[in-house]
């Protein structure tokens, strides 16, 4: 369960956003991929140069990072997300193409490719595989959207029809059904409007809004991921002064903590507790990368244009917890 959204500033800033949420804690920290480390691909060893430096929230996996999320020095943003009875992975190692485990993506895109237009001319020779990540025991069922400097958002679909690169009119991704499903589904609620009902009359009976926020009357309140796609979406496209990166962040993090799982609100059939582990929001623009956790709701930030870009070695950011400071760098 996860919620993300892409927003663009009027000064032409734009973010990706995410709520990462989880039944296990993952001990994430933010950590620094510099363009001279040594990436190793999980799946058949074979190294992989990095092109372009990024910043992201992840963990270290028997000493390979892996990240959930993040932002390269050219722009291009990912998130991850849970995609279960959808995707679908190869399992056998292809000769003709690069071999990246899903989990290993994240890492891959942004250490590859400068923007959505490089990505789209680039996956055909990447085949995803399926392999199981050490702290879960399974492979993770997931798809990701990606967004960059132009406002271009797409979704990378891996199910049994193949791999599916989709164009994301709406900006906005949460988990299954997929995306083409979500974006139909958004047809239900064309009536929703941030405006009053106006008064009105039923044979002698007069009529009239009981409150405020009449017009919102049917927006789903639950965690579903149907539920959570049609209100961010109505959200993000009722957001008001969304005029520079500070905003930007703002309003991300405003519309997120709508979709935000407190723990005990949703419990799995193995009554592990899902709830938002972190929310993260990241600039195309500025390279900077926002996040808060549960237990602090106070949003941090790591610059990736702040560090050494040039280094070999993973840079990794220690989590805040409650005495954390605003900004770390």
């Amino acid at each position: 369960m996860c919620t993300s959204l892409t927003l663009k500033t009027e000064n032409g800033y734009n973010i990706l956003a995410r709520t990462m949420d989880f039944a296990i804690k993952l001990n994430e920290e933010v950590h620094l991929i510099p363009r001279n480390y040594n990436f190793i691909s999980d799946i058949d060893k074979k190294p992989l140069k990095v092109k372009y430096a990024s910043v992201g929230m992840g963990m270290l996996v028997d000493n390979h990072p892996v990240l959930a999320d993040g932002v390269n020095e050219k722009g291009l943003t990912c998130a991850t997300l849970y995609f279960p009875g959808f995707a679908d992975f190869e399992n056998g190692l292809s000769e003709n193409k690069t071999n990246i485990v899903a989990y290993d993506l994240v890492v891959y895109l942004l250490s590859q490719f400068a923007d959505i237009n490089d990505v789209k001319a680039n996956m055909s020779n990447v085949e995803i595989l399926s392999k199981n990540i050490s702290v879960l025991g399974v492979t993770p069922p997931l798809h990701w959207i990606l967004c960059d400097k132009s406002s271009k958002c797409i979704v990378i679909e891996k199910t049994i029809n193949g791999l599916q690169i989709i164009d994301n009119p709406i900006g906005v991704m949460t988990n299954s059904p997929n995306l083409e499903w979500h974006l139909n589904n958004l047809r239900q609620y064309i009536g929703l409007n941030p405006k009053q009902l106006s008064p009105t009359k039923w044979q002698d009976l007069d009529l009239s809004p009981f409150g405020q926020g009449s017009g919102t009357f049917g927006l789903p309140g639950d965690f579903t991921p149907p539920s959570r796609f049609v209100r961010a979406s109505y959200l993000k496209n009722n957001i008001l002064n969304v005029k520079t990166e500070t905003d930007g962040v703002t309003a991300a993090f405003h519309i997120l903590s709508e979709c935000n799982i407190p723990k005990g609100a949703v419990i799995k059939q193995d009554d592990s507790v899902d709830y938002t582990i972190y929310t993260s929001a990241m600039c195309s623009e500025s390279g900077s990368y926002y996040y808060h956790n549960y237990e602090n709701r106070q949003i941090s930030a790591v610059h990736l244009f702040n560090e050494n870009l040039d280094s070999d070695k993973v840079k990794v950011f220690p989590n805040c917890n409650s005495q954390c400071i605003n900004n770390l760098n």
